[in-house]
């Protein structure tokens, strides 16, 4: 026998020796077994709901996927139960056959219920995939499948939603737009797709999804817990990028610009002259030459003009709000940056410290969001060690929310 069949057997004979203790109760003249008898006719009717409310736990899916059940009451519930209680109550004390049968009626409708709910959720697998960036308070697209591997049963009115991690209660849980499934027949998967949007950056040690249902009499809201095991690494939250400032932009094109003012050798043509002696064979510039009757070569301008340092050093113990404005600031920089085509090198005195040399923005993308993800501004200054910064290199300090420029 499966385990929900299992447990919703022992649900039964439980509730059955509470009726009988119950209706013993009442054939006992003896006070102190009459007691003994109703207080274990309320231990056995404890213990069979409690099986009700666990019914399906660890059912289905993958041995790939941690799944948890849980089965709070739902608003009709609520009610329902209530009454439950007033007329066990009342039968008890009263002896009256027919409160006997409608106690029994409804707690046969409850020990269903909870079948049928564990039921529809066994066999369910639910597979999602978030997107490689997530910044904070910003609506992250994500793809469900929902796919019922039940081979006789259909499932009806699952909804997926959005799960709080167990062992982080500090950390606000992700908000979702819920996704409703009616009907899913047998061996049937579905597609559907979700915004999910985190409200702080951060390390997130497990994003969770819950499959809940009300099936089939909105008594129980039963649900079960679903988290990728494929996903080893946590997933990281960037902050959310700010505009920068004017200022930056004009330093950017300003950068472009006197990478006009001398030849170097960058990819960006700096001016065409006639051939010199010294000149390399590989610089001549043939269609210019064919033009002008004469070897003319091209000049490149300098690379190293148009390089930019952004530093970050927030002060130990600076207000969360500030340092968060500060994070965020510094994610519009680089994304301001790989806009612009430059070169960046970026230093982060705050733990746990990094240091990347030039190269092109793009290609410190990932690094410099990973190490903004994690900034803890509350430790003190780290300066990562092997760092030998360009002295020729226009730098964008960001202290807090304010933005400092130099040039060493």
């Amino acid at each position: 026998m499966e385990g929900g069949g299992r447990q919703s057997l022992g649900a039964g004979l439980l509730l059955g020796l509470a009726l009988g203790c119950s209706w013993l109760a009442h054939r006992v003249p003896q006070l102190t077994v009459r007691v003994v008898l109703i207080l274990g006719a309320g231990m056995l009717t404890l213990m069979a709901t409690a099986l009700i409310l666990s019914l399906g736990s660890g059912r289905g899916g993958s041995l790939r996927w941690r799944q948890r059940l849980e089965a709070p009451f739902a608003s009709a519930g609520i009610p329902f139960f209530a009454l439950l209680v007033i007329l066990a109550v009342g039968a008890i004390t009263s002896g009256n056959n027919l409160l006997y049968l409608l106690v029994s009626g409804l707690l046969a409708a409850l020990a269903v219920s909870g079948l049928a709910a564990a039921l529809n959720l066994s066999g369910m697998v639910l597979r999602f995939r978030l997107p490689d960036e997530i910044f904070a308070g910003q609506p992250a697209t994500v793809a469900f499948t929902l796919s019922n591997d039940k081979g006789f049963w259909p499932a009806y009115s699952l909804t997926v939603q959005a799960s709080a991690d167990p062992h982080d209660s500090e950390r606000p849980s992700a908000e979702m737009e819920p996704i409703y499934f009616a009907y899913l027949a047998r061996r049937q998967s579905f597609t559907a797709e979700s915004t999910i949007t985190f409200p702080h950056r951060g390390t997130y040690a497990a994003t969770a999804f819950a499959l809940n249902t009300r099936f089939p009499f909105g008594l129980l809201n039963q649900r079960r817990r679903f988290q990728s095991g494929e996903r080893e690494q946590p997933t990281l939250v960037y902050p959310k990028p700010l505009p920068v400032p004017p200022v930056a932009i004009e330093h950017l094109r300003a950068g472009r610009e006197l990478a006009r003012e001398g030849r170097g050798d960058s990819l960006e043509l700096y001016r065409i002259r006639p051939l010199q002696t010294g000149d390399s064979a590989r610089q001549v510039y043939w269609k210019a030459s064919a033009r002008a009757g004469a070897l003319q070569v091209r000049e490149f301008s300098r690379e190293q003009a148009s390089r930019l340092r952004l530093r970050l050093a927030l002060a130990p113990g600076s207000d969360p709000t500030v340092v968060e404005s500060a994070l965020g600031l510094c994610a519009g920089w680089l994304l301001a940056a790989e806009r612009a085509d430059c070169w960046l090198e970026f230093l982060g005195e705050n733990a746990p410290g990094l240091w990347l040399p030039p190269a092109p923005a793009r290609r410190h993308h990932s690094l410099v969001l990973d190490y903004l993800a994690r900034v803890n501004a509350a430790a003190e200054w780290v300066r990562p060690a092997g760092v030998a910064l360009d002295p020729d290199i226009v730098e964008f300090c960001i202290t807090e929310t304010a933005t400092e420029s130099s040039t060493e």
